[in-house]
């Protein structure tokens, strides 16, 4: 029996690129979204790193291009990000500022420091998250007090977007609204964040046109304050160039039992809902009937989507997934290993 994989497109995560490059924009690849994607960028000159973890810091060549994301370290642990090489950080809370600030003032090095800025998400399920960021008030405060200080070079404020967001994209009246004209003139960079929608089963990028639009205005007004626009589009890179190729290996009615399992390629499944579509499949009107596809394992959960149309599916046939590159990572659940990814152009 074949083995499942991957294949990745670098042609195809060039041309996603483009896309945001040919507006101009600063792009700050989310290394977790999938590594092998950053593996690649890593040799783009006009593209950084965000990355959230200090195991990933080795695995960045460049250490300047990092924007690292800070989480309850200590102050030793931020010493010794810095010592590494680290200039950039992104902050959501005044007690990793405060550890940051000594940390910075220990090494006798100027830092960058970017807040990450709460606004209210407006989805079903948003009880359930943790919203990142301070208050814009307190936002503006902390730019204010920080000006001067010693240890800080350029400031910026980060805003957080959801996931797959399709319809927050008000960006100019979100600044207006939640940045002081005082503070304008201070910072350095704004980070949009991320949330470029990508197209799966249960979502469309069918506004794209609209919020790249938004975009656009957005860098405008910046660039009208000499504030630089940063784009963070983890999942708008990693997904579309990605495939993953499975086979079918047993057939009980309308249910297919696939040769690989969520647990081990498309977690993103289940953490985020997301169902990936199937290039096989047909659609409304064609010739068909609906089929669910398993992995297999004997877990109840492991349904890749619980309902494809598919002509006369036979033993051995492939099933292929597209937009499959985001958090398409393992677990060690019964042992399982990571899929093999193979580059093509």
């Amino acid at each position: 029996m074949n083995n499942a994989y991957f294949t990745l497109s670098k042609s195809k995560l060039q041309d996603q690129l483009k896309i945001l490059t040919n507006l101009n924009l600063k792009v700050s690849y989310s290394y977790k979204t999938n590594r092998q994607i950053g593996d690649i960028l890593q040799d783009t000159s006009n593209v950084n790193f965000s990355v959230h973890a200090q195991e990933e810091i080795s695995m960045i060549k460049d250490k300047s291009k990092i924007s690292f994301f800070t989480q309850a370290e200590t102050i030793e642990e931020l010493v010794k990000i810095i010592n590494e090489g680290i200039k950039t950080f992104v902050i959501d809370n005044e007690i990793d500022l405060k550890h940051l600030l000594q940390a910075a003032k220990q090494t006798s090095k100027k830092i960058n420091i970017s807040i990450r800025m709460k606004f209210s998400e407006h989805r079903i399920g948003t009880g359930k998250y943790f919203v990142y960021g301070l208050p814009s008030s307190k936002v503006n405060q902390l730019i204010q007090e920080l000006q001067d200080n010693p240890q800080v070079k350029d400031l910026g404020i980060h805003i957080h977007r959801k996931s797959q967001n399709t319809s927050e994209w008000e960006i100019v009246e979100e600044l207006h609204d939640s940045i002081n004209k005082d503070t304008l003139e201070i910072i350095k960079s704004v980070n949009l964040g991320g949330g470029l929608p990508v197209e799966y089963k249960s979502y469309t990028n069918s506004t794209l046109p609209y919020i790249l639009e938004k975009i656009e205005k957005a860098k405008e007004f910046l660039d009208s304050h000499n504030i630089q626009t940063i784009i963070e589009p983890g999942r708008f890179l990693a997904a579309p160039p990605t495939k993953l190729h499975t086979t079918i290996i047993q057939i009980q009615n309308n249910i297919l039992i696939l040769n690989t399992t969520i647990y081990n390629c498309a977690l993103d499944t289940i953490l985020t809902e997301t169902k990936m579509l199937v290039e096989e499949e047909k659609l409304e009107g064609q010739e068909g009937n609906y089929y669910l596809l398993k992995g297999n394992s004997p877990t109840r959960d492991d349904i890749f989507r619980y309902k494809v149309k598919l002509n006369n599916p036979k033993l051995g046939d492939s099933i292929t997934f597209i937009n499959a590159g985001s958090y398409n990572y393992t677990t060690d659940f019964f042992g399982y290993k990571k899929l093999e990814t193979k580059i093509i152009k």
